[in-house]
């Protein structure tokens, strides 16, 4: 439904929310932890830092971390920036004039869905997806991919 790109973000993101607060996170560990190509996963990453979304730093001690707490980010505000929701207010049916006055034979059903699609998405933050996250069997720790790197990978402050 939505971009490759936004899909890779809302994954990222919600390991970033399991992590400390101001911790960073290399892009190389994200992308091992997740099983995401690298490059990729750096480019949207990017993206998130320039719109505010995320903060970064150049360097070992560098990395990515969210701007804001986990809790008021949310996965409308990703989806925002990375894709076009503007197919969201479109006919469904592909008819150019679909309103309230001149509706489709879906426009009623659509309307109430998309409304509905669209309030989850802005109610639902960072922080709800790392909770489930934290919840489902076998998810991936950070803490656990960087406890994987050889020494010379790993920052001072990792252990």
């Amino acid at each position: 439904m939505f971009s490759q790109a936004s899909e890779y973000a809302l994954r990222a993101l919600a390991e970033l929310a399991r992590c400390e607060k101001g911790e960073w996170v290399l892009t190389s560990e994200m992308a091992e932890l997740l099983g995401l190509p690298v490059h990729y996963l750096a480019k949207v990453l990017q993206s998130l830092g320039r719109k505010g979304i995320l903060e970064s730093q150049r360097g070992r001690q560098g990395g990515f971390r969210l701007a804001d707490s986990a809790g008021s980010i949310t996965v409308y505000d990703v989806l925002r920036e990375l894709d076009d929701l503007g197919s969201l207010e479109s006919c469904i049916m592909g008819e150019a004039d679909c309103s309230d006055a001149t509706a489709c034979p879906m426009h009623d059903i659509w309307s109430g869905m998309r409304d509905e699609f669209v309030a989850s998405l802005k109610k639902t933050t960072m922080f709800d997806l790392a909770k489930f996250q934290e919840k489902r069997q076998g998810s991936g720790r950070l803490s656990a991919v960087k406890a994987k790197l050889p020494a010379s990978h790993r920052r001072k402050t990792d252990k």
